[in-house]
């Protein structure tokens, strides 16, 4: 008994992965809108009717992407940033910039999907993936008390809830469509769009202040 739910376990595991796999691969050439279960099914070796065994919305297959790209940047925050010889506020502003830059799909889905992922997700999908990204709250608290070791508990709790709103923001002021940017050009011919992992730079050496 035990051996076929360990089977079971596993095949359900490769099942999810494969569904996973052909839904970023969509992301990167669709636009969120336009990507479906009926499109996913197109991509895998599972019948549509059968991906609703493991996610019943496309919505929770994006959820357990978000959660691989989360737990992806705190690691490799974790290697930039632990144990480094002079942590400092500015090391630590260009660190998380420069990491946060290496994931521009989970800087895109934070910012123009998060919301609409979150609202069509069960509430048992949705604990689950709030439990399996706590690691990175934790890490980026740790990390924090490295760098800060003066700053009280709850200043740094509310700086990482600034630091994610930032983020958002940023993402989407930096990451302009053709149209946007021509928009913008006819106010002001000398426009040019911002770098994100400049001004994410510049903006959290800013709110970093709070935390000397």
């Amino acid at each position: 008994m035990k051996c076929q739910k360990v089977k079971k376990e596993s095949l359900v595991a490769n099942r999810q992965q494969e569904i996973i796999k052909a839904c970023e691969e969509l992301y990167e050439t669709m636009e969120y809108e336009e990507i479906s279960i009926k499109e996913i099914a197109k991509s895998t070796s599972i019948c549509r009717s059968n991906i609703y065994n493991y996610y019943q919305t496309k919505d929770e297959i994006f959820l357990d992407i978000l959660e691989k790209d989360y737990l992806s940047w705190m690691e490799d925050i974790k290697d930039r940033m632990t144990g480094e010889e002079e942590p400092g506020r500015e090391s630590y502003c260009r660190n998380i910039a420069a990491t946060a830059a290496l994931h521009p799909r989970l800087l895109k889905l934070m910012s123009v999907h998060y919301i609409t992922i979150e609202k069509n997700c069960s509430l048992e999908k949705l604990t689950a993936f709030k439990y399996a990204i706590h690691p990175f709250q934790e890490t980026m608290e740790e990390i924090l008390r490295i760098y800060f070791p003066k700053a009280p508990r709850e200043k740094i709790q509310n700086f990482l809830f600034l630091l994610l709103s930032l983020i958002q923001g940023l993402y989407s002021m930096t990451s302009l469509c053709e149209k946007q940017v021509r928009a913008m050009q006819e106010v002001d011919p000398d426009y040019q769009m911002p770098d994100f992992t400049t001004a994410l730079y510049q903006a959290l050496y800013i709110l970093t202040s709070d935390l000397l």
